[in-house]
């Protein structure tokens, strides 16, 4: 997608409701399009609703101009018809390629002329997602690697992403409704880990594995979109990849534009990955803090302590991290 729009650069701006446009792969109706200031633009076309009311949308990055008159300008003609308008508001290169990709993926699920509820579920996404970078961070950078890791390294990434956190909030960073999985990273020589009491006391009839990284930043390596790039290649599920962009913009808020120049020696942390039963980590028990005291966290040693190779139980979630 980005190297369509870099060729749509090369020609003249455009002018008022005319703009230069470019067809999408395998897509007919819609088209990619570029504005007066050379930022990327989509056009949805859509039925004729006069009748129909949507609000326009004006976020920091994006806006959304629903049922707009358009005169399209191609190489070969010149298109007029009723287009909802998807416009980015940035000049950031890594935005923009972001974007394209993102939309995209909408839009491939759209039909020819959708009409006005389909494109209003499916526009309303993108709005949820980029208005998540006006928010401030729930995690490191270096945190959402370490999990996007495990997920790129794991036998059935498919269930991996479906056992993902759907809120930011939650006590895990993996669960299916039985057993979890806790993603810790370290940039230490040894394998040091901070705990809260809570994440190695789960509920008695869930099995938790911790899973370890080393996490070295360097000048190259794999950033979050390289992680994501390779799991979007071994995805069974490409509507999967549409719930992976929405976990990082939720993650990441305002230092989302950061992540692109953030780097990871990604050889380091495959071969450091190591898997570990939560019962075998050294802890407090937590019948011997008292129930006025909250909060309690505490780090822990993990260099000795002997790491799982192979799922020795019917957990299906367990079982998705490790080769057959």
């Amino acid at each position: 997608m980005f190297n369509i729009f870099q060729e749509l650069k090369k020609t003249s701006s455009a002018h008022a409701d005319s703009y230069n446009i470019a067809a999408l792969p395998f897509i007919k109706n819609h088209k990619i399009g570029i504005s007066q200031n050379e930022y990327p633009i989509f056009f949805i076309k859509c039925e004729d609703s006069e009748n129909v009311k949507s609000i326009d949308c004006n976020l920091e990055f994006i806006s959304v101009q629903f049922n707009r008159s358009c005169q399209l300008n191609n190489k070969k003609k010149v298109e007029e018809g009723i287009y909802t308008i998807i416009s980015l508001k940035t000049g950031s290169a890594d935005l923009q390629e972001y974007f394209l990709e993102v939309v995209y993926l909408v839009v491939k699920k759209l039909s020819q002329t959708p009409n006005h509820k389909e494109l209003k579920i499916e526009v309303e996404k993108l709005i949820n997602l980029f208005s998540k970078f006006s928010q401030p961070p729930v995690k490191t950078i270096q945190g959402l690697w370490a999990e996007l890791l495990v997920i790129e390294q794991s036998a059935d990434i498919d269930y991996m992403i479906q056992a993902w956190h759907i809120s930011t909030t939650d006590k895990f960073d993996f669960n299916d409704g039985k057993d979890k999985i806790e993603v810790k990273s370290t940039t230490k020589s040894r394998r040091i880990h901070s705990f809260s009491i809570e994440q190695l006391n789960p509920n008695k009839n869930s099995l938790l594995i911790i899973a370890s990284v080393f996490a070295i930043e360097t000048g190259v390596g794999k950033n979050i979109f390289g992680l994501v790039d390779l799991i979007e290649k071994k995805l069974m599920d490409k509507n999967l990849s549409f719930r992976i962009n929405e976990i990082i913009a939720q993650t990441l808020g305002k230092d989302f534009e950061k992540s692109f120049d953030v780097f990871y020696d990604y050889q380091l942390a495959i071969d450091s990955i190591a898997y570990f039963d939560s019962m075998d980590i050294p802890s407090l028990n937590s019948k011997d803090i008292p129930e006025e005291i909250s909060n309690v966290r505490f780090d822990s040693d993990l260099s000795n302590i002997q790491n799982i190779i192979k799922c020795k139980n019917e957990s299906t979630l367990h079982n998705s991290l490790f080769q057959k």
